[in-house]
């Protein structure tokens, strides 16, 4: 996890502290993480000072720096956030941020307001991903990139390409179902970027066999003028269900359905599983992924 703050300091500032409105904490937080540290005591500040913290200003032109929160005050309307910064971590670029935005978990909107975020990404392990060189042998074995998928054997089938949200615990579930089935499990976020954009990089690492679609309640909408809510995966999630489709064909992925999650219904032909607390998921899957061609 990692703090986000959006304020009036940016790389090029001297100070080493911020202030942030207290009504503006938790902005754009998933609502896991806003139930955990809505009140801050000593003991959940002690964890928040413990995740690193990314701060740039407003619309980000000068880029974003990594720094460590060294104290936290509260006065009636305002926090106060002392920090160090990380001097071993180079300055982001406006262009590595937007590189990033999505295994960030930033929304597009949050980069012109100002606000204190805690997000689930892991922000180290990005960054460090991002100095990853990318080896060149590695391009002859995703020579097949373009291809479509009716050519199954230009695929991975030792390979599962894992698309989640918010939800750490049902993603870990498929990654140890994965791993289970003695295949190795494609999540975005851990894969080096090797200077890719996001869409390359899911074009990089998708030339697998078979997809799982995670479609969890990390978001909420309606209709425009309805105030009847309903529980919605990451747009991303969406997005990526439709790119996977389109590049592995509708028999190779499946979604699994945590909750009461609503699903796009103009879809035909889609495999929809869903992810029950008895587990049968693991089943349906294991029927899907041996129609797909795969040896588990």
């Amino acid at each position: 996890m990692y703090n986000l703050i959006i304020g009036y300091i940016g790389p090029n500032d001297p100070e080493n502290e911020i202030t942030v409105s207290a009504s503006r904490f938790l902005e754009y937080t998933d609502s896991e993480t806003q139930m955990r540290f809505r009140n801050l005591s000593a003991e959940n500040v002690g964890e928040i000072k413990g995740f690193p913290a990314l701060l740039m200003q407003e619309q980000y032109e000068d880029g974003a720096f990594v720094a460590t929160i060294t104290n936290i005050t509260r006065s009636n309307y305002d926090y106060r956030i002392r920090f160090e910064r990380d001097t071993d971590v180079e300055v982001l670029t406006p262009q590595e941020i937007e590189d990033l935005t999505l295994e960030l978990g930033i929304e597009s909107f949050e980069f012109h307001r100002t606000h204190w975020a805690v997000k689930r990404a892991d922000l180290r392990k990005l960054l460090t991903s991002r100095q990853t060189p990318v080896v060149p042998e590695a391009d002859a074995e995703f020579a097949f990139e373009n291809k479509p998928a009716e050519a199954g054997e230009q695929f991975n089938k030792n390979q599962v390409f894992i698309v989640h949200g918010h939800d750490e615990h049902a993603k870990n579930d498929v990654k140890a179902y994965v791993e289970s089935k003695g295949l190795e499990p494609i999540i975005l976020h851990l894969q080096a970027s090797g200077g890719r954009t996001i869409i390359e990089k899911i074009d990089h690492y998708s030339n697998v066999g078979f997809g799982i679609v995670l479609y969890t309640e990390c978001d909420v909408g309606a209709k425009r003028d309805s105030l009847s809510y309903k529980w919605r995966a990451r747009q991303n999630v969406v997005f990526e269900h439709g790119y996977l489709i389109a590049k592995l064909s509708r028999q190779r992925v499946a979604a699994l359905v945590k909750g009461s999650v609503e699903t796009p219904n103009d879809i035909s032909g889609v495999v929809y599983v869903s992810m029950d607390a008895a587990a049968s998921w693991k089943d349906e899957l294991d029927v899907e992924l041996r129609s797909a061609g795969y040896a588990i």
